[in-house]
């Protein structure tokens, strides 16, 4: 009985000190939205950083399972996505996105972003 007493108080312990801790919500790196323009301009330093960056478009076409071409109006860029990250909700090339991405430069490759996170604009 006091194992399963000791148990129990440790388990509200744990669940009230780790439901202390909440996310962070300051000043990040993601706060400048970028161009595609500019990711391309500074991919080097950005992959080197391993910086997250913020873009604003649309995603214009898919080219395989989770590569996409994602456009604004400054250029065009590829995006990989995992499934898990594309949005819940159906979208098309004309539904307006956010994406917090990691860049990509790879010499042979090309430059791409990997998407962490995409968030649908609602139309005003």
């Amino acid at each position: 009985m006091k194992a399963i007493l000791k148990f129990f108080v440790f388990g509200c312990i744990t669940f009230f000190v780790t439901d202390a801790y909440g996310q962070y919500t300051g000043p990040a790196t993601t706060d400048k939205t970028y161009t595609v323009k500019e990711v391309r301009e500074k991919a080097s330093k950005l992959d080197k950083k391993d910086e997250l960056v913020k873009v604003r478009g649309f995603i214009v076409k898919q080219i395989n399972k989770d590569t996409y071409e994602f456009r604004d109006s400054t250029g065009t860029i590829m995006v990989e996505i995992d499934k898990e990250d594309l949005p819940s909700v159906p979208f098309n090339d004309k539904t307006e996105l956010v994406m917090i991405c990691e860049v990509d430069h790879d010499l042979l490759e090309g430059i791409e972003m990997e998407a962490e996170h995409i968030h649908i604009l609602e139309k005003q």
